[in-house]
């Protein structure tokens, strides 16, 4: 069996799970991501006498910040073949299941559910990430124009979502979307393709990135919710 069938039958049954894929190497001004995996993902959000907007901003952008690294783990894995992409596609749902109870909490169970299982939501856009690492691994460009035709149209139908749940601007929220796309495929480009430097950096970009994500959906939750 060639090299690349092996990548691609390994993401293939990732794919079907609906798993994604993602890098990794830790911001040195971020929270430690140890200390994220081990918050307690029970907290009510909803008891605003009990949550602050600090406690929730910090628990969006750990959540968020994880799931780049995570991301960027497995589509790295992923297209190099990798043993370790079973291992990172599951720490990735994890967490991806880990930000719908974030969001469930504030809520309610049928958000919470949409945003993790709807139609072009959270874990499709997952999915269009591993539709799009088999992609390059094949070399098929136009498996990759589909599905990056598939993330854009994720950022706005999640993006809609989003907005509409917690009163930001539309056009924001999708913007912001997008940018983490064209983030995590760049990077993804750039591992592929065996510049191993740039793909750090932009690593890193990516990881940040989703703290101004954090801050944002935090900020505008805790301006709805009234939290100090």
């Amino acid at each position: 069996m060639t090299r690349t069938r092996v990548i691609t039958a390994s993401l293939a049954t990732f794919a079907v799970a609906g798993l994604l894929v993602a890098a990794a190497f830790a911001a040195s001004s971020r929270p430690a991501m140890s200390h994220s995996m081990n918050m307690n993902m029970n907290m009510h959000m909803h008891a605003s006498s009990k949550l602050t907007a600090a406690d929730l901003r910090v628990k969006l952008d750990n959540l968020f910040g994880e799931h780049a690294v995570l991301a960027m783990n497995a589509t790295n894995a992923g297209v190099s073949g990798s043993k370790a992409f079973p291992a990172a596609a599951k720490a990735l749902d994890n967490n991806s299941v880990a930000l719908s109870k974030a969001i469930a909490s504030v809520y309610g169970a049928k958000a919470g559910n949409t945003f993790l299982n709807g139609k072009y939501m959270w874990r499709a856009h997952i999915k269009f990430f591993v539709d799009y690492t088999v992609a390059t691994a094949k070399h098929d460009m136009a498996a990759q124009n589909k599905a990056v035709a598939n993330l854009k149209q994720y950022t706005v139908t999640f993006g809609n979502f989003l907005a509409t749940a917690t009163g930001l601007p539309k056009l924001a929220v999708r913007n912001d979307l997008l940018g983490h796309i064209v983030e995590l495929k760049s990077q993804l480009d750039s591992y592929a393709a065996g510049n191993y430097t740039k793909a750090a950096s932009q690593y890193h970009a990516a990881y940040n990135h989703m703290f101004m994500t954090g801050d944002l959906v935090a900020g505008a939750i805790a301006k709805q919710k009234g939290l100090s």
